[in-house]
């Protein structure tokens, strides 16, 4: 296993993850629920920097602190094209496609039906998958 997952509360009733590939130092958050939270998480965590986004589907609650996020840290947006709708993007990214955390190799898979363009990013190697709101606990996902 290379990669370490922080958890933090977000907003009234998120979550947010920050993911850090030990091999690299690479770090992505997993959505953007509130870019002030996943900063000073950032911080807590000691890792130093923002390397990527990645996006699971377009809410809000998911994507809102892109912008921001961004223009802190400099880092590459990675999502499904239905981000665009509301938050900024660099990179599409579908089923059957990978995304790279470092020495990590993420595979995205199509998850649809929370949005149509909902997808998951699983990291077979540490048995971890990051679903945004596929799964759903009491409520918010």
């Amino acid at each position: 296993m290379t990669l370490q997952v922080r958890l933090f509360p977000c907003l009234n009733d998120n979550y947010g993850f920050l993911v850090r590939d030990d091999a690299t130092g690479t770090v992505a958050t997993v959505d953007t629920p509130d870019a002030d939270a996943v900063l000073a998480e950032l911080e807590r965590s000691g890792w130093g920097r923002l390397d990527l986004i990645l996006n699971t589907h377009w809410h809000p609650d998911h994507t809102q602190g892109n912008a921001a996020l961004k223009t802190a840290t400099g880092c590459e947006i990675v999502g499904p094209e239905e981000v665009r709708k509301a938050a900024p993007l660099d990179r599409v990214v579908r089923g059957g496609d990978t995304v790279r955390l470092g020495e990590t190799v993420l595979e995205v898979s199509d998850a649809p039906g929370h949005t149509l363009g909902h997808i998951v990013y699983h990291a077979p190697s540490d048995g971890l998958a990051f679903v945004g709101d596929v799964l759903f606990n009491l409520g918010c996902g």
